[in-house]
């Protein structure tokens, strides 16, 4: 619900809206409607900009007021929550295959391995910084904890 947001980043979102009316209207054109849902933050595929567009479009609007695109922002940032949290579940359930004995712990020498020489292989101090304070006593990583860090800070 756009009313349960503060009210400091609802103004900060309707100052970013305001910066693409052209007319001076307190609406938007549909067709900047991507650039405007970028610059507030979210990061909309251009299908997913297309969609919301033809739906507006459907409704006859050519033109949207900035209760219309916070109801496109908020539910873009529902879908990416969704989306992040089925990430995070991923990585989760591939590092439970590196826990033999499933405790939840994977050693962290194999962390930072799998971190400095697979994929995007991040560098040794950067590892050894995202480590820093995760090792236990036996030199273990909780790799679910590790891996909600990386996702949401």
């Amino acid at each position: 619900n756009p009313q349960q947001r503060k009210r400091p980043q609802i103004l900060e979102l309707h100052e970013i809206f305001l910066m693409h009316d052209r007319r001076g209207d307190n609406k938007i054109s549909i067709s900047d409607l991507g650039d405007c849902l970028r610059v507030m933050g979210a990061n909309p595929s251009e299908a997913m900009v297309e969609h919301h567009m033809r739906l507006l479009e459907a409704g006859s609007l050519q033109r949207i007021t900035f209760d219309e695109c916070l109801n496109v922002y908020t539910s873009l940032e529902k879908l990416n929550s969704k989306q992040k949290a089925a990430e995070e579940q991923q990585f989760i359930s591939t590092l439970r295959l590196l826990d033999e004995d499933g405790t939840g712990y994977i050693h962290a020498n194999r962390i930072f391995r799998l971190l400095t020489q697979f994929g995007e292989a991040l560098s040794e101090v950067e590892v050894h910084e995202l480590l820093q304070g995760r090792v236990n006593e036996k030199g273990m990583v909780d790799y679910k904890e590790l891996v909600h860090f990386i996702m949401y800070g």
